[in-house]
């Protein structure tokens, strides 16, 4: 398996049917289109659940978005890995628990990719304010998050085989995860660094285009955020299909 041939399988996923993927994602995806709007109604300058400097938000707002928006995110992720894992084949139906296992799981993942950012960063940060000059040139900073993505984005993938064994009710532990993808390993540092270098590209168009009303988010940045979970949803089924279930992954 090739990272081009495992990219390949991943896009044939979503576009084999395209009618078939929204209808998939469609509850997922209006509950984030609902939790955007309230998001512009509520609070028109942020971004991403970001307050910016000329509009103040409440904490609870803040909080109230963030998990409204990361719960619709996680049941896209849930209804796409059961679709492309066999559908109606899957015994354990969806259900509170389920959705709380995976929830649990996205939390582990998050604060291990946290604890790597920090550690991380804040040599940067330290090494920035001793520096005599006014601060990192642009490039520097893209090269800094170029590269700290692509690490991130490779634990992620090395590590995430635990959410669609969640998505199924069958959950496995994160070592486990780690041993699956060990044979793929100069794959997904390939497959990591096209998923940096596409973050990397957006975050250094947002940063110049300095987007920050809420509307921007729905027309520009929630259909890219969409289409990247996609993506890496449809790589993480075509891992697990392979690796865990030791299924073809030849057609679609």
């Amino acid at each position: 398996m090739t990272a081009l041939s495992l990219l390949r399988h991943a896009l044939e996923l979503l576009t084999h049917h395209p009618l078939k993927t929204l209808r998939v994602i469609s509850p997922a995806v209006a509950l984030m289109i609902g939790v955007s709007i309230i998001a512009v109604l509520t609070t028109p300058e942020i971004s991403l659940g970001v307050a910016g400097d000329d509009a103040p938000m409440s904490v609870p707002t803040n909080w109230l978005l963030l998990a409204g928006m990361t719960f619709s995110y996680a049941m896209m992720a849930i209804l796409w890995h059961r679709h492309t894992l066999g559908g109606a084949g899957i015994s354990h139906p969806i259900s509170i628990p389920l959705i709380l296992s995976y929830l649990l799981r996205v939390a582990q993942l998050t604060l291990i990719q946290l604890s790597v950012s920090l550690a991380l960063i804040i040599p940067l940060i330290i090494s920035s304010q001793n520096s005599a000059s006014d601060g990192p040139a642009f490039h520097s900073v893209m090269l800094t998050t170029f590269a700290t993505q692509l690490l991130l984005v490779w634990l992620s993938l090395r590590l995430s085989l635990i959410l669609p064994a969640a998505a199924i009710g069958q959950p496995i532990k994160l070592m486990m995860s780690w041993k699956h993808t060990q044979l793929l390993n100069h794959p997904l540092w390939r497959i990591a660094a096209l998923l940096a270098l596409i973050n990397t590209g957006l975050t250094g168009l947002a940063g110049l285009f300095d987007l920050k009303a809420t509307y921007h988010l729905m027309v520009f940045e929630l259909p890219i955020y969409i289409f990247e979970g996609l993506l890496i949803f449809s790589i993480l089924t075509t891992l697990y299909k392979l690796q865990v279930q030791k299924l073809p992954i030849d057609g679609t």
